[in-house]
């Protein structure tokens, strides 16, 4: 791993860092923009790319997304999305299974998307930028926070969502599968 690695927060400062990083990859998994599990805003079309682009800048904009760059010597290279359960309603763990959803008196907190750039996996840019959106959710007061991974059994794991074992050894439990591929994993952080 390179020793220059250093994060900042999504806003709109940085929008320009968020936006160069994705464009490499065309927004991502099917041109995401790292969007599918956002609130949608009134007024955008998010079926296409232009769609999802719009709404993500947008979002940052308006200060209505959270989410964590890392950059190597000031290089954007890996990425971290984070929010509240508000911001980040997908899954609806509470209509696809009511005991699954988390107690209504706790700040809950989600994070959906971890990417690196393809040059750079298995350099422990996903944890490094993991590390940086728990440390940022601390920093808000901390509380519950979910987590999606995929995990495909004898094929290797999608790049953006995090491994199941990464999760595990930063003290994440599994709560439940998901579907035939996400797990639902959970831990607490300890506000500052």
């Amino acid at each position: 791993m390179a020793v220059a690695l250093t994060t900042k927060e999504l806003s709109p400062k940085t929008w320009p860092d968020f936006e160069a990083f994705f464009g490499k990859y065309r927004g991502v998994r099917g041109a995401c923009w790292c969007t599918y599990h956002v609130r949608r805003l009134k007024g955008f079309d998010d079926r296409t790319h232009e769609g999802r682009y719009a709404l993500r800048k947008a979002l940052v904009l308006s200060g209505q997304a959270h989410g964590v760059i890392v950059y190597d010597d000031g290089e954007p290279v890996a990425w971290c999305q984070y929010g509240p359960v508000e911001e980040l309603p997908r899954p609806n763990l509470a209509r696809r299974n009511p005991a699954l959803a988390p107690p209504p008196s706790r700040t809950t907190w989600r994070i959906t998307c971890i990417f690196t750039d393809k040059h750079r996996r298995k350099e422990g840019l996903a944890k490094f930028a993991l590390h940086a959106a728990l440390a940022a959710v601390r920093a808000r007061g901390g509380g519950l926070v979910e987590a999606f991974p995929f995990e495909v059994p004898g094929k290797p794991q999608p790049s953006y969502t995090g491994s199941v074992p990464m999760f595990e050894r930063e003290g994440f439990r599994r709560i439940a599968k998901l579907g035939s591929i996400t797990v639902l994993m959970r831990k607490t952080v300890r506000g500052a």
